[in-house]
């Protein structure tokens, strides 16, 4: 195909991009793109793709200052002059790595083709090497892509890998919510399989191989298919329980409300006993007093401080460990609930009636979460509940390939008997 487009492409003529003149050279460029058997292959294996390429089109009629290795260009300005000899047809056809040129080159001008040797391991690697044909600048009004695989050889494996690799890709960006396991698409065994099969030359060894690989991405898919359902049950009893919870709580809430005295301004009053407090820092200072002193004693016990905007606020001390430790909580006694207040060392008297009336003007905000939360869970509950149950979409074919495996073997293992015993095969063939 090189040596075709170098031929067919011979007269194109193409113009200078900033002078809008016609170069003086005629004739179309090609790139050629593989990763391995490069120049330096011909040390360790005694054989470089890249030279014979280069002595296959030298001897086909391709000069030789037409043909260029892009790893010969190691610095910039090199690079560069490459580059504008390419654009003005000096250099016809350029050979070159992913890694060497795959971004960076500007020599799209007369390209028409480019050549795929041999299969990259990532999909981005072939829009890169598809990237510096498909390009703005291109005088070209068509380009020919070529991809090249060996009949029996794993390319073929090779080329479905990256298929499968993109289309995850593709999915993943456009949004498919389907989409909940990566595919382990690099499974190392079932590509040794495949390779073994494959330079057997047997064809039943290469079906083998692929059914393997093809019920192990199955079985895989079966186990992503039961986790998912076992993450439905839980996101089912997880709903439940928040819608149960929130519409308790809601209603407990609402009878807070209802109950509540207003505190604000001139309307604070805190009753302790037979005291009555109208004075924020009066009162804190009692509360704070009483408090600070039961904690010093190390006071065991239960005890109610006070009562402010209709709701008792309350003290326990507890030892622990036979004395080791002691604990001392305050709260607010709520419907339902015991409201922790913080106790801080350094906590002021008006500092504790401010963190107590903050408690009590912020029902309604706790009353919009739970509203929302019940909102959320039972938005998400119809789903869950559809999807739960749903059988594996794949279980009747996964079962078709099982057997088809399982014949599959049995005659390879009943051919495997005959090489082992020709007399037996001898006998069954007179008969």
């Amino acid at each position: 195909n090189v040596h075709r487009v170098w031929q067919e492409t011979r007269d194109r003529t193409y113009r200078n991009p900033l002078t809008g003149e016609a170069y003086s050279i005629p004739g179309a460029a090609q790139m050629v793109f593989s990763d391995m058997g490069t120049e330096n292959a011909a040390t360790t294996r005694g054989f470089s793709a890249y030279e014979w390429i280069r002595s296959e089109l030298i001897r086909l009629g391709v000069p030789a200052s037409e043909i260029a290795f892009m790893q010969h260009y190691k610095k910039s300005a090199a690079k560069q002059g490459l580059f504008n000899d390419v654009n003005n047809g000096r250099v016809r056809i350029l050979l070159g790595s992913t890694q060497t040129m795959g971004t960076g080159v500007n020599a799209q001008q007369r390209l028409a083709a480019l050549h795929h040797l041999d299969v990259p391991w990532l999909p981005s690697d072939i829009e890169q090497r598809e990237g510096r044909i498909e390009r703005q600048g291109n005088q070209n009004e068509e380009i020919d892509i070529y991809a090249y695989a060996t009949l029996g050889s794993v390319d073929a494996t090779n080329w479905q890998l990256l298929e499968r690799k993109a289309r995850f890709i593709e999915a993943a960006l456009g949004g498919d919510r389907s989409i909940r396991r990566l595919e382990d698409v690099a499974d190392t065994a079932s590509q040794f399989a495949m390779a073994k099969a494959l330079a057997s030359g047997d064809q039943r060894l290469m079906q083998k191989a692929g059914l393997e690989a093809e019920l192990a991405r199955m079985e895989r898919l079966r186990a992503a298919h039961f986790d998912d359902q076992h993450a439905i049950r839980r996101q089912i009893t997880t709903a439940r329980g928040t819608i149960a919870r929130a519409t308790t709580r809601i209603g407990q809430i609402e009878q807070d409300i209802a109950a509540r005295v207003s505190t604000r301004g001139d309307a604070f009053r805190l009753t302790a006993g037979e005291k009555v407090f109208d004075e924020r820092k009066v009162a804190g200072g009692s509360l704070l007093s009483r408090i600070r002193l039961t904690e010093r004693a190390q006071q065991v016990g239960q005890w109610t401080l006070g009562t402010l905007g209709g709701f008792d606020v309350k003290m326990e001390g507890t030892s622990r460990f036979r004395g080791e430790s002691y604990d001392l909580e305050v709260w607010i006694e709520r419907t339902g609930m015991e409201q922790p207040v913080r106790l801080d060392g350094d906590l002021t008297a008006l500092g504790l009636i401010s963190r107590l009336e903050y408690a009590l003007d912020h029902f309604e905000v706790e009353l919009a979460e739970e509203r929302r939360s019940l909102t959320e869970a039972e938005a998400r509950l119809p789903g869950y509940e559809r999807r739960v149950g749903e059988t594996f979409e794949l279980h009747d074919e996964l079962e078709a390939k099982v057997a088809e495996l399982r014949a599959l073997e049995a005659d390879l293992a009943a051919n495997d008997n005959r090489d082992a015993d020709p007399d037996a095969e001898q006998a069954e063939q007179a008969t």
